[in-house]
This record gives structure tokens, C-alpha cells and sequence, in this order.
């Protein structure tokens, strides 16, 4: 039915601990070459890639480029360390990885407050990380790519994985971050090793895992709002050297800093607990078997959201982009609530605004290593439920509810791989993977239940249109896939990387959303009883609620990357590359309202070519590392929420377009004097859309892509002394920065954030027997600004989400 007119409308890590931490500065760097054929067939792109390319270059030497990689330990002479990463399934010094990376260990991590995946953005510059949901189902970009589409339904473009295991869904993808080793963000397509659906990268969390000797460490955090954060984890040997187990745990709450002005509530408020456990088993030499089970709740406030109206009643017309932006000129005209000048306070008539999440995973990891072969399998399974319950409009007016919002998603993978061990010239990884997921969803939303003329009563009206409807659907996933990639050093300084991947890809989708009358209720959590039309289900030309709409999508496609790496001395790396990625095409899951908005999109595929520079300089002392790109996007998907030009339930569409994409990075990290660390990172993206006609706001080409800010930075400075022979006192401070951000592919007012940035101030002391005690102050300038935004204006209002205020606390850590 076309009511959209009047209705509104682990892996664990792979090698063993002697890989891990082994230093091999004789490790081959992969690389990439361009397919020779392919490039002839390309040869208007790879001309666009030289100009693009040479104008990026300079880029890199300028200020622009990626975060700064943090080092596991300083060196005995002051420099700065190596880092190790398993980027390719092995254990690497990453500045011999030709591939863009930044790392963070846990350490830093927690310096700088990091929490869940959210607040990655702020570290790593190019990377964006979009919440509308208080614990769930965030929107990640990478570098221009990614996927607006917050639907569950709908695998992102960067990937996600934990201790080894690919996370298919969003639905638990706001995870708690705690006793963590370090996070890896691989940049650009990493569809050998990892698969579909890493077209813009990868985000690697590997947590820590148990040893042989007695390890314990504990922190506490009181700060504003009531915070209270609590993370403690320790273990040892059960039994010497041969089993080892480990425990940690994570508890987290603050009230909220915003407050519903009809009763007084709290609003974005915290509450969640996590624990994990986890043993190590070394029966000999050569096997480890490795298990982690985890699990955790969050139970807190939704997301708090403010209602900013359309509509000047002084001037009587339509407000403009920065009217409604200011606040308090623009009313909603179907209500004519106008938002309240202090962007803390709310006023939503719905008092149980919540959202909980459970989730719980079990990952196992087996390897054996032999003198010349390792066989590892990385057995993961994760189960996540979401429950939300919330304003959409968040006035005191009934416009626009959602009362029921669950989320079911189960996930089984297996990945089973052989790798080389030897110290000749070609090293190896090869393997098999499979993933099965399930998901079910059940959405309710409530509309226009302010125009139901006896409140005690349900109410159906489809012409204003006073509605309730639910939308129900379940998917289930299956994707099998063989990859190898092999490095081999063509001479003492030079290494091809060459490494393919073909996956087969399955979704079987049923979707139904029905309407009835609204319920009498507000608050109430009642499913619909009364189904009155059926907007999509089997038989679109019939108003009756049918059985639901089947739809199968498949994915049959290699990916492919090919880079060359040279050694210009034993401290200088440069590297270029070709890579192909795929991402799964599939339906709109969103609240449709019509036949026409469930449509299919096909798959995107991106060619990135990369070359860059890794540098470890004045005796170590000086770390530079540059980047530059170029992204050939076709078929990217494009998700959006949009007013209806007809009035009524605004939109929810998914397109394909294709896109141009280039930029540069730079990270440098300098250590001019033992105890003081200086960083810099920066990321130039020059993102863009090179076709995309849209039906409804017409020609597109040109405008700039959703959530890519052209500029992003990070810095920092941190001073550390020893006071005396047991006591150390450090003071350090960060800062982020990025420039503008479009919310919607149209680049109008006011779907856009300017320009803004935060600083970050810390200071401690730590005594040589493991405790430490810090304060921190977090947004310094308390400066406020738009995180994301959504497009409801066809119900009178627009849907924005702020960053947080200044937080502040103090620190108590104690570590073996």
C-alpha cells in the first residue's frame, strides 16, 4: 500500500605468546602490486590515481594524516618502541606492515577515557563513529566509507572484531572496552584476510590474555554526574605452565546529564557490567587452546535527543537551516512545541525512555605450530538482545513514539587457517571461514496518537494519518569463504604481497510492517492486537495484512590485494597498494510505510590504491608515517531518513550511488627527551559523490559524502618525571579537531556541523609499587556541538544528538 503519501510517511590471536611479543626486525612487510590487466582494463582511473595521488602526496607532508600508534614499552636507550600488531594473522612490528594502522594500547586507552568503540573517533583521525542509540547499532565511517543505515539488518562497511571473531551486526557493536591490550584500526579495504563488509577497514580489539605468572590490577573512578566506574582483572597459573586462567570485570555508572523537565528524570544516563573469564591451556610445546566467555548488561536511559521545529510563527513561513539551528525561533507546526533554549533539558512525554542490552560470547581459539606449519581455528560465538523503548519527538506532544523496539541477533563463525613458519622468503597464510547469524527484529511506532479524540480509547485514522504500526522481520546470514595471501621478498629490501579471497554470501529476509489503531497509552508496551492495513508484506496490491514479504540476496565475488614493500634502510619502510573490497547488498529494513521503499541494493565494491611512508628517525626518537589514497566507490549503499515532499511519515530510503574518494595522512610521534612524548595525527579526506541521481532531491553529483569531514586531527603532549626513587608524576593533554560534517547526501542546512574540537587535560603520580592516582578533566571548554542528526521535518521536526559536556574525576589504579 503507497501510504507513504498521506501517512507521514577471537579471534584469539593466532600465534602463540613466544610470536606475539618476538621482535623479528627481519619480518617480511606485505605488499601489493597492480594487477597488470586489470589496470589496462582501468586506465582512466589509475590516470585519475596519478593526479590524485601526486596532489595527496604533498598532503602527507603537510599537517594531515592518521593517529599517532602507540608503543607497548619504551626503549632501554629513551626511543620509542615497537609495537606489535596481527594485522595479517601474525605477529608484526607494524611500522613493516604495508598497510595504514593506527594502534592504541590499552594503556592509552584508558588515559584518555575511552569506554566503548564510541570514543575511538576522538584517537584515531579519519575515523567517524555515530551513535543514536544509547548502546547500540552505531554508524562507523572510515576515510569517506561507511554506511548511514542503523538498521540491524545492515552489516557496516568497516568491520569489526574481537579477539579474532567478526562481529556481523550493530546490535551489539557499542561494547564495553575493558582489560584491553590494544585496538588495531586498519584503514582501507581488508577484504583478503577479514572478508565482505571490511570495504572501508577493520577495528581489531584484542583483549588480554592470562600467563604463567600471578597478575592483578584494579581501577575506580569517581567523577561529575555521580560517576562511578569500577574495572578490575587479575589471574595466574592453575597449574604451572601448563594452565593459566584469567578474570575481569567492569561495572559503569553515571547519571545523566540532561534531565526530562516533566519529572525530573535523568536523561543519558549509565548503567552496565560486563565480566569476563578465560583460560589458557599448554598441554605441550606446540598446542594452546585458548577460551574466553564473556557476557554483560546495560541498562540505561535511551539516548536523549532535542525537537527542533520547522516552522517560524513571527514570520509565518517556513524556517530556514540556521533558524532552526538557533533553537528557539522554530516551532514544531503540528504541535507547536518549540525546544528549550538549554540543550540539557527535555521534555518528552514519555517517562520510561530506556534502552537494555544483553549480550554474552564464547570465543575458542586452538592452535599448534610445527617446525614449518601452524594450524590455527578460531571458533566464535556471540548473542546479543536489545530493548528500547522512547520519544521519537521528545515534546510533551503524542507526534511521534517508538514503545516496543527489540533486537535479537545469534552469530556462529568458524575460521580455520594453516600459516608458514619458516624464515625463508615466502611466508604464507591460507584458510576456510563460515559465519551464520540470525536476527529477528519487532519495531513499534506510534503516530500522531495527539490527534486521537478520546485519549482512553485506541484510535485509527489513515488519512491525517493517526497510526500505529509494527514492523517485523528476521534475516539469517550464512557466508563461506577460501583465502591465501602469500608475501615473498623478491630481494633483501623488496617484498610482494599478493592474497585473494572468494566468498559466498547468503541473506534470507522476512519482512511485514502492518498499522492499527494507536494505543491509548503513551507508555505502554503492548504490541498491536489490531491490524488494520498491511503497508509491506506479500501482496503489496492488496490493503489486507498478508503473510510477509521473502526476499534472498546473494554475494559471489573474490577480493583481492596485491602491494609491493620497500626496505630503504633498516628504519625506513615505503609501500604501495591495489585492493579490492565487496559489501553484501540487500532490502530496506527501516519503518516503511509503502511497497516502494522495500527495495533491493546491490552490492558496492570499492579499488583502493594506497602508498605510503613509515619512518623511525633520529635514533628513534622521531616516528613519521604518511598515507596517501585513492578509492574508486561503485554501488556504495546510501541510507537516509528524509521529510515527505507529500507530508506524513517522513521517508527511509536506501540507494546506490558512486562516489570518488582521495586524501592523505600523517602521524608523528616524537620523543624529543626522555619522559616527554609529543603527537600529531591528521587526516585530509576529499570525499565526494561522482553519481547519484536521486529521485526526490534530484542530481547529487558533486555534493560531499555523509559523515566525511574534510580535516581531522589529534594531538597531544605528556610530561612524565621521577620525583624520587619511588615516586613518578606525569601531566599531559589532548586535543581533537574536525571540520565540517554533512548529515545528509543534499549538504543543506541544517543537516550540518560545523567545525569544532575538544581539549582533554590529565595529570597523576604513580608510586613504584603500583599505585597510581590521576585527575582528568574531559571537553575543557565544555564546547557543545551536533554528533548526528536525523530528517523527520514531514512531522514537523528534526531529530539532533549532542557530545557530552565537561566531565571531570579523579582516579585510583593499582597494578602487579
Amino acid at each position: 500500500m503507497r501510504l507513504g503519501e498521506p501517512l507521514v510517511s577471537s579471534r584469539f590471536p593466532v600465534e602463540t605468546k613466544a610470536w606475539l611479543h618476538a621482535r623479528e626486525t627481519s619480518e617480511r612487510s606485505d605488499a601489493m602490486n597492480r594487477m597488470g590487466g586489470y589496470m589496462l582494463a582501468q586506465r582512466n582511473h589509475i590516470k585519475a590515481f596519478a593526479s590524485r595521488i601526486g596532489m595527496a602526496a604533498l598532503l602527507a607532508l603537510s599537517p594531515a594524516g592518521q593517529a599517532f600508534a602507540q608503543e607497548e614499552a619504551a626503549t632501554d636507550d629513551g626511543g620509542i618502541a615497537e609495537i606489535i600488531v596481527t594485522a595479517q594473522k601474525r605477529g608484526e612490528n607494524v611500522q613493516k606492515v604495508p598497510i595504514a594502522i593506527t594502534a592504541l594500547s590499552g594503556d592509552v586507552l584508558a588515559q584518555q577515557g575511552v569506554r566503548n568503540s564510541l570514543d575511538l573517533t576522538k584517537s584515531v583521525p579519519g575515523l567517524q563513529i555515530n551513535q543514536l542509540f544509547q548502546a547500540s547499532n552505531p554508524t562507523i565511517f572510515l576515510r569517506g566509507v561507511g554506511v548511514n543505515d542503523y538498521n540491524a539488518a545492515s552489516s557496516g562497511a568497516i568491520g569489526i572484531t574481537v579477539d579474532e571473531v567478526f562481529l556481523n551486526s550493530g546490535v551489539g557493536a557499542l561494547f564495553a572496552v575493558f582489560d584491553v591490550d590494544r585496538v588495531e584500526v586498519l584503514k582501507g579495504p581488508q577484504g583478503t584476510l577479514y572478508g565482505r563488509n571490511t570495504t572501508g577497514g577493520v577495528i581489531n580489539y584484542t583483549t588480554k590474555r592470562p600467563t604463567f605468572k600471578p597478575d592483578f590490577s584494579a581501577s575506580l573512578t569517581g567523577g561529575r554526574f555521580d560517576q562511578i566506574f569500577f574495572d578490575a582483572a587479575g589471574g595466574g597459573a592453575i597449574i604451572p605452565d601448563k594452565l593459566a586462567a584469567r578474570a575481569s570485570v567492569t561495572i559503569k555508572k553515571r547519571d545523566g546529564w540532561a534531565v526530562n523537565l516533566q519529572d525530573g528524570r535523568d536523561i543519558n544516563g549509565i548503567n552496565s557490567y560486563a565480566g569476563r573469564l578465560q583460560f589458557l591451556f599448554t598441554p605441550t610445546d606446540m598446542i594452546e587452546i585458548h577460551n574466553k566467555i564473556e557476557g554483560g548488561k546495560s541498562k540505561s536511559s535511551a539516548l536523549g535527543h532535542q525537537s527542533l521545529g520547522t516552522f517560524n510563527p513571527t514570520a509565518n513561513s517556513p524556517c530556514t537551516g540556521p533558524e532552526i539551528l538557533a533553537r528557539t525561533i522554530c516551532v514544531n507546526p503540528i504541535s507547536g512545541y518549540r525546544a528549550n533554549e538549554n540543550i540539557d533539558e527535555f521534555n518528552t512525554d514519555v517517562l520510561n525512555n530506556s534502552e537494555s542490552l544483553v549480550n554474552f560470547a564464547d570465543r575458542l581459539q586452538m592452535s599448534w605450530k610445527g617446525d614449518s606449519i601452524s594450524v590455527t581455528s578460531v571458533t566464535g560465538y556471540v548473542w546479543n538482545k536489545r530493548k528500547l523503548n522512547q520519544d521519537q519527538d521528545y515534546s510533551p506532544f503524542a507526534v511521534a513514539s517508538s514503545p516496543i523496539w527489540t533486537e535479537k541477533s545469534e552469530q556462529f563463525s568458524q575460521e580455520l587457517r594453516l600459516a608458514s613458519n619458516g624464515d625463508g622468503p615466502l611466508k604464507w597464510v591460507a584458510g576456510l571461514y563460515y559465519l551464520r547469524e540470525t536476527l529477528h527484529s519487532l519495531t513499534d511506532f506510534s503516530v500522531l496518537r495527539m490527534f486521537n479524540p478520546n485519549p482512553t480509547q485506541p484510535y485509527f485514522d489513515p488519512s491525517i494519518p493517526v497510526v500505529y504500526l509494527e514492523r517485523d522481520f528476521a534475516q539469517r546470514t550464512t557466508s563461506k569463504a577460501i583465502f591465501a595471501q602469500f608475501d615473498y621478498q623478491l630481494s633483501d629490501k623488496l617484498t610482494m604481497t599478493a592474497g585473494l579471497r572468494y566468498t559466498d554470501d547468503k541473506k534470507k529476509l522476512r519482512f511485514q510492517t502492518y498499522g492499527g489503531p494507536v494505543n491509548a497509552d503513551s507508555n505502554s508496551q503492548a504490541r498491536l492486537t489490531q491490524r488494520l492495513v498491511g503497508f509491506v508484506d506479500s501482496d503489496p496490491a492488496s490493503l489486507a495484512v498478508d503473510g510477509p514479504a521473502r526476499r534472498v540476496t546473494t554475494l559471489r565475488k573474490p577480493t583481492w590485494r596485491l602491494a609491493l614493500a620497500y626496505q630503504a634502510t633498516p628504519t625506513v619502510n615505503t609501500y604501495a597498494s591495489y585492493s579490492r573490497g565487496v559489501r553484501a547488498g540487500g532490502y530496506n529494513t527501516g519503518a516503511l510505510f509503502n511497497d516502494l521503499e522495500f527495495n533491493a541494493v546491490d552490492s558496492e565494491a570499492i579499488d583502493a590504491f594506497e602508498v605510503g611512508l613509515k619512518t623511525d628517525l633520529l635514533n628513534r626518537r622521531l616516528r613519521f608515517n604518511a598515507a596517501a589514497f585513492y578509492y574508486d566507490y561503485r554501488n556504495m549503499q546510501v541510507f537516509g531518513i528524509e521529510g515527505n515532499p507529500n507530508g506524513g511519515v517522513p521517508l527511509q530510503r536506501l540507494q546506490n550511488a558512486d562516489a570518488e574518494i582521495y586524501g592523505a595522512e600523517v602521524d608523528i610521534h616524537a620523543r624529543p627527551v626522555r619522559g616527554l612524548d609529543l603527537n600529531f595525527g591528521a587526516a585530509y579526506v576529499h570525499a565526494e559523490y561522482a553519481k547519484f541521481m536521486d529521485a526526490i532531491r534530484g542530481d547529487l553529483k558533486g555534493k560531499s559524502l555523509d559523515k566525511a569531514p574534510r580535516w581531522q586531527l589529534t594531538g597531544g603532549a605528556t610530561y612524565s618525571t621521577e620525583l624520587s626513587a619511588d615516586w613518578t608524576a606525569r601531566i599531559g593533554a589532548d586535543f581533537s579537531y574536525q571540520s565540517k560534517v554533512y548529515f545528509s547526501p543534499n549538504n543543506v542546512s541544517p543537516m550540518i556541523s560545523e567545525g569544532r574540537g575538544e581539549v582533554n587535560l590529565n595529570a597523576g603520580i604513580q608510586h613504584s609499587s603500583g599505585f597510581d592516582i590521576s585527575a582528568f578533566v574531559r571537553n575543557v571548554g565544555n564546547k557543545r556541538y551536533l554528533t548526528d542528526m536525523n530528517d523527520l521535518s514531514s512531522l514537523g521536526f528534526y531529530f539532533p544528538v549532542y557530545n557530552e559536556p565537561r566531565t571531570y574525576g579523579l582516579t585510583l589504579r593499582y597494578s602487579m
